[in-house]
């Protein structure tokens, strides 16, 4: 059993049939249950992927993200002000354009509450952190 946390473009493919890493997220979702993995999700990256979702679908998807998201089980960690904080120091080390401030702040969360990696295809995170299987 393992501790992790879940990025937006996990969550995406997860919900979004079209997206590219549909496929995989329903694999890696379907392994994660299997282990009794304990998932986890920062408030900032359920906002980001209903911005996501909106973008490319609609919001008629952002409703169903929205109306489903409890059955995955998640449990939200809310930013607070200590998060935040590192989070910005992190993003403002960042030196390549379009960095994502959500993204530091998952960095930042792995770290302060110890996870053992992430649920993400986004090549930001090291790769000893990525875990989609």
């Amino acid at each position: 059993m393992k501790k992790l946390l879940v990025d937006a473009d996990w969550l995406v493919g997860a919900f979004r049939v079209d997206d590219p890493h549909h496929e995989a997220t329903a694999r890696s979702m379907a392994n994660h249950v299997r282990d009794e993995d304990k998932l986890y999700v920062l408030n900032l990256v359920i906002q980001e992927t209903g911005t996501v979702l909106s973008h490319r679908t609609g919001m008629e998807a952002v409703g169903l993200f929205w109306e489903k998201l409890p059955k995955l089980g998640l449990k939200i960690i809310r930013a607070d002000e200590d998060l935040e904080d590192e989070a910005w120091k992190v993003f403002l080390r960042q030196t390549k354009k379009g960095c994502s401030f959500v993204d530091c702040a998952n960095l930042v969360a792995i770290e302060m509450y110890k996870f053992d990696g992430i649920l993400s295809f986004d090549k930001f995170y090291p790769k000893s952190l990525r875990i989609c299987r």
